[in-house]
């Protein structure tokens, strides 16, 4: 196999990137060819955007010595840039390597779930994948759920992402197509054991406010990244067959899913929008 990846944690960290590393030594390890680009920080909850006025820089992240330089130093260094993982994996397959062929892009892998409507369409992670996707390549996004960081959890993980996006691509090469314009958005939860594996749809799922207003700021109103997860987070209200409902019973879920925005207009259902075209009717 010989992929991309990228993702929206940023460089390999503890704190916030703590699985790209063993992820990319595990597919290594089974001989796969790996080429990684991604974020230079950070940079969650960004979905499929790009920073249009911002020059993007290209910095390397040497695996041997963990540190960030200006240039090229071992050719296995990561390419790092100052953009979202959607400017990420665009530069990388039109640019960067842009003379290679892979097999397919991988996004992740997450530091958290990516389940439900709401956390699927806000992240990088996903965002990511459907770039590629937007690209003509196969993608597949991948989450560890949740922030367990035990060594023999995250090489199960490593090892059940593997075996999933092995088979995918194979089965996608023999008698099982891959979503036309699709990817796979794919959960592991983070156990020491090998979990079940289902094909799932989205739990729907809706929030209010994101933010809290933080109070004696001196330079006037301001608000601060602050989301109340409590209705999300229900224990019991993730329906069979829901990617949640995987989670909660501690199975993989893999969802199928179209990278784009999908009409929901039934064929028989126009809105009654001859009611303003008549008012522009000339005889």
């Amino acid at each position: 196999m010989k992929v991309l990846i990228s993702n929206d944690d940023g460089p390999p960290s503890l704190d916030e990137s703590p699985f790209i590393l063993p992820f990319i030594e595990h597919l290594e390890n089974l001989g796969w060819e790996v080429k990684v680009c991604l974020p230079d920080s950070q940079k969650s909850w960004i979905a499929k955007s790009f920073m249009i006025k911002e020059e993007i820089q290209l910095r390397y992240f040497n695996r041997l010595t963990r540190q960030i330089t200006e240039e090229k130093q071992n050719d296995n260094d990561f390419y790092l840039l100052s953009g979202t993982p959607a400017t990420c994996v665009n530069i990388a397959l039109n640019h960067l390597f842009k003379d290679e062929e892979f097999d397919l892009v991988i996004g992740g892998p997450n530091f958290g779930r990516n389940i439900s409507t709401i956390f699927t369409l806000a992240s990088g992670t996903v965002g990511a994948a459907m770039e590629a996707v937007l690209n003509k390549k196969k993608a597949i996004s991948v989450s560890f759920c949740f922030c367990n960081q035990r060594p023999e959890c995250i090489q199960n993980c490593c090892e059940t992402a593997s075996d999933i996006i092995e088979h995918l691509y194979n089965s996608s090469q023999e008698d099982t197509p891959w979503p036309e314009n699709g990817m796979f958005n794919v959960n592991i939860p983070m156990k020491d054991y090998r979990c079940p594996i289902h094909i799932t749809d989205f739990h729907r799922a809706t929030y209010g406010s994101l933010f809290k207003k933080v109070e004696g700021n001196k330079l006037g109103t301001s608000f601060k990244f602050s989301p109340d997860f409590t209705a999300i987070n229900k224990d019991r209200d993730g329906l069979p067959g829901t990617d949640k409902w995987a989670l909660m019973n501690n199975c993989v879920s893999v969802t199928p899913m179209i990278a784009a925005f999908q009409t929901a207009i039934a064929n028989d259902l126009d809105y009654n929008f001859d009611a303003i075209n008549s008012k522009y009717t000339t005889e």
